[in-house]
């Protein structure tokens, strides 16, 4: 067995302190030329990391308002989607009652009483539209639908209209059981109250303050339904007020468009709003990027030479630490 000298146990030390030593540099190197930014943070801050965690802190922030912008840009795109759906369907359905009223044609009245119930019905699950898990109609109440069936709808619609005896009384009927806080908010809607303000940026906030309750909706929603009771048997048998019923609904229609309106327009000012707030976020988090850059960033070039030659460095000693182990005797003599 050939003897170990202190001096080869020496030289083994060395070789190994130098060869972790290369292998730290070549791995501390490597990352600085894929990141391009400094792996020697505390000796470029030279110890003073209050700049550098304020630019983090505000890039992590920025990066959450990033995830909350783009939810909330989806989620007001998607009502307004469903708003416009709504007020299309109404609008359609107006002049279609209007055209049937002023014909007082059976055939047509009927027609148009079956449109309302199918529209109403579509109204309805329009809003309960979620998106993910959360119902966008709901104010508060995100988990909960925003609004019932149809069927549950007409039921106590038809309740609150029996009796009646004209169109006149039918209308008014309608009107007080939407109006009684019992009617349409008690039996229809199934949301919470409006949500809170969402911070989109570190200084502005979004609220979604538009429900299934508002009163823009619940009069379109009143229209339908005062012409889908024309389909569930309203002032059967008298062809002249089931057209005055008609004309009626028609006109709580048209005259429902101009809030709903406002409502899309509410709507389409969130919109704006999230949007500005998301351009000028990207443009603090470019500014506060270039900053980071500013203390970080290392010379590519420099960086890419001093890898080369410390890959170098590590090559000629694992070549010297080969060539040593073949000595022997014989190879000297």
């Amino acid at each position: 067995m050939p003897q170990i000298t202190i001096g080869d146990l020496t030289q083994s030390k060395v070789f190994n302190q130098r060869n972790t030593l290369l292998k730290d540099r070549i791995q501390s190197l490597s990352t600085e030329v894929t990141t391009g930014l400094t792996s020697k943070t505390t000796e470029r801050v030279k110890g003073d990391y209050s700049a550098l965690s304020g630019i983090e802190a505000s890039l992590a922030q920025l990066s959450s308002f990033k995830v909350l912008t783009s939810e909330t840009a989806a989620r007001a795109s998607t009502m307004q989607l469903v708003l416009n759906s709504i007020s299309d369907n109404a609008s359609a359905l107006s002049s279609s009652l209007l055209g049937a009223a002023t014909s007082n044609s059976a055939t047509r009245i009927n027609t148009a009483g079956f449109d309302a119930d199918q529209r109403l019905q579509s109204a309805l699950s329009a809003l309960n539209t979620k998106l993910g898990a959360t119902s966008l109609f709901s104010g508060q109440s995100t988990d909960q639908s925003s609004v019932t069936d149809r069927d549950t709808m007409m039921t106590a619609l038809i309740t609150a209209v029996s009796g009646a005896l004209s169109a006149a009384d039918v209308e008014t009927a309608v009107n007080a059981w939407f109006a009684n806080p019992a009617g349409f908010e008690a039996v229809v809607y199934k949301g919470g109250d409006t949500q809170q303000a969402i911070d989109i940026s570190p200084d502005e906030k979004a609220k979604f303050d538009v429900t299934a309750k508002d009163p823009a909706i619940a009069a379109v929603l009143k229209g339908l339904a005062l012409a889908s009771l024309l389909q569930h048997g309203a002032l059967s048998g008298d062809n002249a007020s089931r057209a005055q019923l008609a004309l009626r609904a028609s006109i709580v229609l048209s005259n429902a468009q101009a809030p709903f309106l406002e409502v899309t327009a509410r709507l389409g000012t969130i919109e704006a709003t999230i949007a500005n707030a998301g351009i000028r976020n990207d443009a603090e988090k470019s500014s506060l990027e270039i900053a980071r850059l500013g203390l970080l960033a290392v010379d590519p070039y420099e960086a890419a030479t001093k890898l080369q030659d410390s890959q170098t460095q590590l090559e000629t000693l694992y070549a010297v630490t080969a060539r040593m182990a073949r000595l022997s005797l014989v190879n000297y003599l």
